[in-house]
């Protein structure tokens, strides 16, 4: 075999297996038991192993040339326990729609499963996930963050989305909301705010990977001209806690002498209204993940429909490729947001952004 490129038959021969084995263990499918694989990678090196790169580029152009028929079906999985009610998120929404639309840009549909409700267990769900020939999943975010999840994972693809899940690691697509967070406090500065809170839900934030606030961190401690103000990360805003919730608010904003909060909480212009802040004349608010481009917040808009869609592109590759099971490597794929101006931000802020009393 000098002087000619090895392919995968050859290996398949001198390894004694199937021209399918090889191509399995290539891609470290499960499907191989660890020791043929071992084997079948060890003499693959020996040989001297290379895909062709002609021979991909032209599998991947016949591939893109091919009207796109019906390929198969993808499950939309979310987990029911609490009685979750993914459809009343907006950005839940966001991902579902985007992944539709894709999944049928690739020949696929997109099908919605729930574990737990009623008497839809593990096993039984992924009984009939296999006897529909489902073999890739898009796992909706948690009920609550940091939940573990059994599941047969090892008999197929799989990519979620966020950080609510921390038992296993899988492949994840999310906002970017480290950046975003950043990317706020940047756009604030620039208007000439200087003593800027956050305002996050504690379990909000955990469902973020603590990204949020790690970004609210980071940035105050690289810029020597914004305040060192902490969070307000503990408060309750459910409707019969309003009150209460709004004089919370009220005694950070003046104890702190806060000129710009960030905040997920969009039901902040009602109780800043109710503690007697006029937005933007005395306080300015920005969103750090608005859910569309509408609306009069300012802040960074994330584009949920774009998170659901490239979760496919990654699904479908992975599906193609026969990558099952619980990634040896999980990768994480975040999407930047946009900035959007809005009505809650004053054009610039007098006194480079700091209140009389705070100078």
């Amino acid at each position: 075999m000098a002087g000619s490129r090895i392919t995968q038959r050859d290996i398949a021969l001198k390894a004694g297996v199937g021209r399918t084995a090889v191509s399995l263990a290539l891609k470290d499918h499960p499907k191989i038991s660890p020791a043929t694989k071992a084997r079948i990678l060890q003499i693959a090196r020996k040989l001297g192993y290379a895909p062709d790169p002609m021979l991909s580029a032209l599998a991947a152009y016949r591939t893109k040339k091919q009207s796109r028929a019906f390929q198969g079906t993808l499950a939309w999985l979310a987990n029911a326990a609490d009685d979750f009610q993914w459809k009343q998120a907006s950005h839940y929404m966001g991902y579902y729609a985007g992944a539709l639309a894709r999944a049928a840009y690739h020949g696929y549909q997109l099908q919605e499963f729930e574990l737990h409700a009623g008497a839809m267990s593990p096993a039984r769900l992924a009984s009939i996930l296999q006897a529909r020939s489902i073999n890739g999943i898009l796992l909706c975010p948690q009920p609550k963050p940091d939940m573990d999840m059994a599941f047969a994972w090892q008999s197929f693809s799989v990519v979620t989305f966020g950080y609510s899940l921390r038992t296993p690691l899988l492949n994840t697509v999310a906002s970017a909301h480290f950046l975003n967070t950043r990317h706020a406090m940047h756009r604030l500065f620039q208007l000439g705010y200087r003593r800027i809170g956050l305002l996050i839900d504690r379990r909000l934030d955990q469902r973020c990977g603590s990204n949020i606030y790690a970004g609210f961190l980071i940035e105050q401690e690289l810029n020597k001209e914004v305040a060192h103000i902490p969070p307000l990360l503990d408060y309750d805003p459910a409707a019969e806690h309003r009150a209460l919730y709004a004089q919370e608010l009220a005694g950070y904003v003046r104890r702190h002498r806060i000129d710009a909060i960030i905040t997920a909480d969009y039901s902040i212009l009602e109780v800043l209204r109710s503690a007697g802040l006029r937005v933007p004349d005395d306080i300015g608010v920005a969103g750090i993940s608005l859910p569309s481009q509408e609306g009069t917040i300012a802040g960074i808009v994330e584009d949920s429909a774009m998170i659901g869609s490239i979760a496919v592109d990654i699904l479908v590759g992975m599906v193609q490729r026969g990558e099952c099971g619980v990634p040896r490597m999980p990768v994480r794929t975040h999407l930047e947001g946009t900035w959007r101006d809005g009505a809650t931000l004053r054009p610039s802020a007098p006194g480079n952004g700091v209140p009389p009393d705070a100078r």
